[in-house]
């Protein structure tokens, strides 16, 4: 009997709020991006460092960007938003979300992230998105023809977009 009630509660629990699991509320949206790791193996050490020194304002205070998020975008959820906010063709692939956290692959056509992708995963609520993001880059140009990114991406709901 309990067990046939447990899907009863939960549905009418997520009726209470008015919101589906990973559904996000509209309004103006911050989101901002951090690098928190840039490596080229197969760069000379001095490189690396000249590379470190023209990214430290991204590795310490970040990139950010506001947005009007609509309605049909906030209700579109956590899995929408995370795969625009990459530009261009792109998935999640696989991808779980459930009960407040998130974990995928986000893999984009001519990316350069390879076909093995961006991982990421990290933590939702209907106002707040936490994501640790890594990849491997396959660029011809570097040394070796490769580096590897990790970052942090935070997007928060900053109150009502302006009329």
């Amino acid at each position: 009997m309990i067990r046939k009630l447990l899907p009863i509660a939960a549905l009418a629990a997520l009726s209470a709020c008015g919101k589906a699991d990973g559904e996000l509320n509209a309004g103006n949206w911050k989101t901002t991006m951090k690098i928190t790791s840039f490596e080229i193996p197969g760069a000379p050490a001095e490189m690396q460092a000249a590379m470190h020194e023209r990214m430290k304002l991204m590795m310490t205070q970040g990139q950010s960007m506001e947005m009007c998020m609509t309605e049909a975008q906030a209700k579109a959820g956590v899995r929408d938003f995370s795969k625009n906010a990459q530009q261009g063709d792109c998935t999640l692939d696989p991808y779980e979300q459930g009960g407040g956290k998130m974990s995928g692959t986000l893999k984009c056509k001519a990316g350069m992230f390879g076909a093995d992708g961006m991982k990421m995963d990290g933590t939702y609520t209907a106002d707040k998105v936490d994501m640790n993001m890594a990849a491997d880059i396959q660029q011809p140009s570097l040394p070796g023809g490769k580096a590897t990114i990790k970052m942090n991406v935070v997007s928060e709901r900053t109150g009502d977009c302006a009329k």
